[in-house]
């Protein structure tokens, strides 16, 4: 079986990271830009570009504004971000009972690649795809086939904190296994169509213990 994570929320805990990085930038390039805690959570998943689209920026400025992003999330990396309790053990564990496991994220692959270095969780991964990999991000299903093609195996779950990630799932017609341990709530993502719903990095390892060979 084929254990597809996401990044964000999933396996690393960004969102410090991430919020921190929209907070000085805002502060540095777009000064007069209005936000409150709720739209920094709302930046928590989508792909940059998207995000700095939908606030009203141009192409051109969006694109000025995802480079300076970049740069900032790198430097402010060392400091902000952190991992899950238990992720490293749960994760050798899944390794151990003989499962590929590969990441599908809305970041692009080298800060995927540079945050799981960071937290010396690469070598889990048999396979990393990024946003800039695939033409259709989630929720579409393009970068589960992709990850299905590439590792040459059909029997596969996804495993993410968002609704947008169980809308993966279920567009790629797989099971989707949500984890309450992000921002999105429990009842949320068995709404958006969760198989099951992790309470926990243990107890994803017991949900796929006992339901997926």
């Amino acid at each position: 079986m084929l254990l597809i994570f996401d990044l964000d929320g999933t396996v690393l805990d960004t969102y410090p990271l991430i919020r921190e990085t929209f907070i000085q930038l805002f502060e540095r390039f777009l000064p007069e830009y209005q936000y409150d805690e709720t739209d920094l959570q709302s930046f928590f998943g989508p792909g940059l570009l998207d995000t700095f689209t939908k606030i009203g920026c141009s192409e051109e400025k969006a694109k000025h504004l995802f480079r300076e992003y970049r740069k900032l999330n790198a430097n402010l990396q060392p400091k902000y971000l952190r991992m899950f309790p238990d992720t490293r053990e749960v994760l050798q564990a899944l390794k151990d009972r003989g499962h590929k496991m590969a990441i599908l994220s809305n970041k692009i692959n080298e800060a995927i690649t540079s945050n799981l270095k960071q937290m010396n969780l690469l070598s889990f991964f048999d396979l990393i795809i990024g946003i800039d990999q695939v033409k259709k991000p989630k929720p579409n299903r393009e970068g589960i086939d992709l990850i299905k093609k590439m590792l040459n195996v059909e029997k596969c779950i996804y495993i993410g904190d968002t609704k947008t990630d169980m809308a993966t799932a279920i567009n790629a017609g797989i099971d989707g296994i949500g984890v309450g341990w992000a921002l999105t709530s429990k009842e949320d993502l068995l709404a958006a169509g969760a198989k099951y719903v992790a309470s926990d990095m243990k107890d994803l390892l017991k949900i796929v213990r006992d339901n997926y060979v």
